[in-house]
C-alpha cells in the first residue's frame, strides 16, 4: 500500500500535467489575446513555462530517493511528449505540426533542466529546504 501510495505521489502529477497540455492542444481556434503578435508572445512563454514545468515533474518522479540524480532522462521524456503534442496537434482543426512550438517546448524543457542543474544548488537554505520537500533536490 505504501510503494501504490508512493507511485501515485509521484507519477500522478505529471499525468494530470500531461493530461492538461493534451488537453489544451485539442482545443481548436484556441487563442489567449485578439492581437496576433500578442497571441503568439503568450501562447509561446505559456508553451516554454509549461513544459518547464513537466521536466520538474518527470525529474521529481525519476529521481526520488536517488542519491545520483539523473538530468537526462526528464530531459528526452519532455522533449518526446512535445513532439508527441505536436503530432497530436496536427489531428486536432484548425491546429497545425509546428517546428517553432516543438523549439519553445524544447527550450522549456531546458529551462527546467537548468534551474535543477545551475539554480537550485545555488538557492538559499529556506528554498533548498522547498525544493527538498518536493524531491527536487
Amino acid at each position: 500500500m505504501k510503494k501504490l501510495r508512493l507511485i501515485l505521489n509521484l507519477w500522478l502529477p505529471v499525468v494530470i500535467w500531461c493530461g492538461l497540455i493534451f488537453y489544451l492542444s485539442s482545443i481548436p481556434n484556441l487563442r489567449t489575446a485578439p492581437d496576433p503578435l500578442w497571441d503568439e508572445i503568450i501562447r509561446s512563454s505559456i508553451h516554454g513555462l509549461f513544459y518547464a514545468i513537466l521536466y520538474l515533474l518527470f525529474f521529481r518522479a525519476l529521481n526520488f530517493g536517488r542519491r545520483e540524480k539523473d538530468l537526462w532522462t526528464p530531459f528526452f521524456l519532455g522533449a518526446l511528449y512535445s513532439l508527441s503534442d505536436e503530432l497530436h496537434q496536427f489531428f486536432v482543426p484548425t491546429r497545425v505540426f509546428q517546428f517553432k512550438d516543438l523549439f519553445v517546448d524544447v527550450l522549456g524543457v531546458s529551462l527546467g533542466l537548468l534551474i535543477v542543474w545551475k539554480l537550485l544548488p545555488r538557492t538559499p537554505k529556506k528554498l533548498k529546504s522547498l525544493a527538498k520537500k518536493l524531491g527536487l533536490s
